[in-house]
């Protein structure tokens, strides 16, 4: 069976059948961290794909690939098009492959450019692997589109962020996501079984508490499992 290991913030490992994939890997130091990058040399070798949402730096972390690659021999890194060059392979919404679906994503790169999908630089993946599909939903707010891309698929466990949008955030040039609000109602949308809450622990100014998604979903009596999985260990869905 498929086992999912939460790295942080919106990194995880995907492993079936004796593959392995990685989304959105952070594995650098960075002075924001609130606890150290996850060990490359167990999370990071072995490796069939690096599926990255976007460009935001926790999200997309072009000093690991190379560490990855001397690991991971013949890895294949996908990106979004728009930020492809060469030795990585574009991917839009709409594309499939391999049993992963690319999906949109509403988010920015700047607040100022206003949240939609930018002609694909942000993108979401849904991974059917051992009969379950896992729906990463990089960093995204909820939208019309995002809703109309995931309403024909079916989804079982969504990994979504739920740290929300702020005024004063936005002035810090921060762009946001959805809140557990909006993750909640998503995830009871698309009919996910479970919701993982993700993008809520790194980031100094840029938190939020996972247990709120919790509460939201028994407060509104929504019919889905609130997962909060242990960084580093890994679970079956």
């Amino acid at each position: 069976m498929a086992t999912l290991t939460w790295l942080g913030q919106s990194g995880f490992l995907i492993e079936s059948g004796g593959e392995r994939l990685l989304i959105d890997p952070f594995f650098s130091e960075h002075e924001g961290r609130m606890y150290p990058p996850p060990p490359i040399d167990e999370f990071g070798a072995n490796i069939d794909r690096v599926l990255v949402t976007h460009e935001h730096l926790d999200h997309f972390d072009p000093p690991s690939l190379p560490r990855i690659a001397e690991r991971s021999p013949g890895v294949e890194v996908i990106v979004p098009a728009p930020i492809a060059r060469e030795g990585l392979t574009g991917v839009r919404p709409g594309d499939r492959f391999d049993g992963i679906t690319v999906v949109p994503a509403l988010h920015a790169v700047h607040p100022s450019d206003g949240y939609a999908d930018h002609g694909g630089r942000f993108v979401g993946y849904v991974i059917e692997r051992d009969g379950v599909a896992i729906y990463h939903a990089g960093d995204s707010v909820a939208g019309d589109e995002l809703v109309a891309a995931l309403d024909p698929l079916r989804i079982d466990v969504a990994l979504l962020p739920v740290n929300g949008r702020s005024y004063f955030r936005e002035q810090q040039d921060l762009a946001g996501n959805m809140d557990v609000r909006d993750a909640v109602a998503l995830a009871t949308r698309i009919g996910a079984h479970t919701l993982v809450p993700m993008h809520w622990d790194l980031m100094k100014g840029n938190l939020e508490r996972a247990g709120a998604a919790a509460d939201e979903a028994y407060a509104t009596s929504a019919p889905v499992h609130v997962v909060t999985p242990a960084r580093g260990v890994p679970w079956t869905p």
